[in-house]
């Protein structure tokens, strides 16, 4: 669950994002971010494929995000079209 909360606090722009970078390192913690997300629906496919739909706590903009089995993400917010790669770090 902590993973998909990183996600979605960079989905959303509330870490900020390099485009152009070949990778980033983000240290996140649950807490830190968790009361900016708010309340979402989270569901996982028959492929794999983990579905994050809710709305953007500071803006009202509505979100829905993938997040398939090899990490890549894509999705709207609002207006806007994400994609990027996350893996956790072991």
């Amino acid at each position: 669950m902590m993973i998909m909360k990183a996600v979605l606090a960079i989905a959303l722009g509330l870490i900020p994002g390099q485009p152009g970078k070949d990778a980033q390192t983000i240290n996140y913690r649950d807490s830190d971010y968790a009361g900016l997300i708010g309340a979402y629906r989270q569901y996982v496919d028959s492929r794999g494929t983990t579905h994050l739909r809710g709305f953007d706590r500071l803006t009202g903009k509505p979100f829905e995000v993938a997040v398939r089995t090899d990490g890549f993400v894509e999705g709207t917010v609002g207006e806007s079209y994400v994609t990027f790669t996350v893996r956790e770090l072991a």
